[in-house]
């Protein structure tokens, strides 16, 4: 059922955000597709708030992997990082925590 919730929460928000390909987005757009997938995504899969403080790209050459740091609330001192891929529908491809 979880796994039903994050498949439905994800498509609603690329539908809601539009069908535009990555390379005819701004890169503001995709930060805040990214930013709203990692919400979605810790909300449906650890049961918790999840707030953005920063989002950033990959520095690699022709990567389209999204780093989207922040934490759950209320645990501010608990930074969490994000990898989101823009590039396979906003797939998130890692978790990390400090």
């Amino acid at each position: 059922m979880k796994k039903f919730c994050l498949i439905f929460a994800v498509f609603f928000i690329l539908v809601v955000s539009g069908c535009k390909k990555d390379d005819e987005m701004s890169k503001k757009d995709i930060v805040q597709r990214a930013s709203d997938v990692a919400v979605e995504y810790i909300r449906v899969k650890k049961d918790k708030d999840f707030v953005v403080k920063d989002a950033e790209f990959s520095s690699a050459t022709n990567s389209s992997i999204v780093f989207v740091y922040g934490y759950y609330k209320p645990e501010k001192d608990k930074e969490v990082v994000l990898m989101v891929d823009s590039a396979d529908d906003y797939k998130i491809t890692g978790v990390g925590s400090n």
